[in-house]
């Protein structure tokens, strides 16, 4: 609660502790006034020393300092009252104690107020025996055992109630802030797979565009020896081709290279004609895998598919076998790559139900793998989903679409 509305509260309280105090003491001035063979009736003074000891009480709840505090000061009023005025309108100066006590149990443990409690019962065991004694009671003995189940009464009683509700906001508190670690470390878990799978994707992005652009710098130097025709221009043109070439592969090896892995033992670029030997790696290991291949009759497998997507879809396939093996070892599973179509390639992963009786592995997926491999899918402008199938199996699927050839973009205004 913000400080402003704890203190509209804290006045909120007091000032209702006051009104309900002096009404207890208009009833009783009422009921007394009605029967006074019954009940002497008190002297005005006592009444005007009761009133201000009742509104002194609720306003003790005020002080700026802990809850107990006002405990300790509204019990200590009740004693002075007892010593200037006892009487029967005494009894009333137990309700401010006890909304002062349940008040103290809630924001103070009670561990800490222990002591605090102690010495509020001396107080009202007090201030109770003083005023019977006061008030003419000769029997000491049985005044004393009054003032001591009074004072049990009026503090220890709101305090078992208030104790227990501030154990639950302590729980709850903490379970909220376990929850709160819990997210934290889950986001943090997930921001550094994401930034593991981008530092990958970067070191193999190196790897792909330094192949190719070499390529350039190669083409660019052969056409600069070749060209017949106004060769002047064309040398001076190729010339720039060239220098351009090697300026964009050293700023890429710069930038991008400071994310490679020192330590990885594969080096090979991985494209779609890899992926044959992928999988019959994974079926030594146990796991029936079978690879569909659908392509044109004499067309090139993966034409018009860019390096960087070949190797998002060889990725993609490596992490669901993967998955595969980890989550479903007995389970049969499927490896289709659809080339049919002029606009996108599509490959897909699905592995069927484990057999009746197989046992599952137990180790629950994190999920970054999914996310990888949606990263990689929209760094090429694809699309990846995965999810359970209607024959209680697992499939992943990713689109990738196809590079306009040199002919298109030539016709493109």
């Amino acid at each position: 609660m913000a400080p402003a509305g704890r203190s509209f509260s804290v006045v909120l309280v007091s000032a209702g502790t006051a009104a309900v105090a002096l009404g207890v003491l208009g009833v009783v001035r009422a009921l007394v006034a009605a029967d006074p063979s019954e009940h002497p009736l008190p002297e005005l003074i006592s009444w005007w020393l009761t009133a201000a000891a009742l509104v002194l009480q609720a306003a003790a709840q005020l002080l700026p300092s802990a809850r107990d505090l006002s405990l300790i000061v509204t019990s200590a009023l009740a004693l002075a009252l007892a010593l200037v005025a006892p009487g029967s309108l005494f009894s009333v100066t137990a309700l401010p104690i006890l909304v002062s006590a349940f008040l103290a149990g809630l924001s103070v443990p009670l561990r800490h107020m222990r002591w605090t409690a102690a010495a509020a019962c001396v107080l009202v065991f007090a201030g109770q025996l003083i005023n019977s004694i006061g008030s003419g009671r000769a029997d000491y003995v049985g005044a004393a055992f009054e003032a001591a189940l009074q004072a049990v009464l009026v503090v220890g009683l709101p305090l078992l109630p208030a104790t227990a509700i501030a154990a639950q906001k302590s729980a709850r508190r903490a379970q909220e802030q376990m929850l709160d670690a819990l997210a934290r470390e889950r986001d943090a878990q997930i921001r550094e797979a994401i930034a593991m799978e981008r530092s990958a994707m970067a070191r193999e992005l190196h790897d792909i565009a330094a192949h190719h652009l070499s390529g350039i710098s190669v083409m660019a130097s052969a056409v600069e020896r070749q060209v017949g025709s106004d060769p002047d221009a064309a040398r001076a043109g190729a010339a720039a081709v060239r220098q351009q070439s090697r300026a964009v592969l050293d700023d890429l090896r710069r930038l991008v290279g400071l994310l490679r892995d020192a330590d990885s033992d594969d080096d090979s670029v991985k494209t779609l004609a890899t992926i044959p030997a992928l999988v019959a790696v994974v079926a030594a290991t146990g796991v029936e895998v079978d690879l569909r291949v659908r392509r044109p009759a004499g067309g090139e497998l993966g034409e018009g598919i860019g390096p960087l997507a070949q190797l998002a879809a060889y990725r993609m396939v490596q992490e669901s076998l993967s998955n595969v093996s980890r989550h479903a070892p007995d389970a049969a599973c499927t490896v289709t790559i659809d080339d049919d179509d002029p606009a996108r390639m599509r490959v897909s992963v699905h592995n069927a139900p484990p057999p009746r009786g197989a046992t599952l592995a137990a180790t629950g997926g994190s999920g970054f793998g999914i996310l990888g491999m949606r990263e990689r899918a929209a760094l090429i402008g694809g699309s990846f989903d995965a999810g359970p199938t209607g024959d209680d199996g697992w499939e992943a699927r990713m689109s990738i679409p196809r590079e306009p050839r040199p002919t298109d973009r030539k016709q493109t205004p």
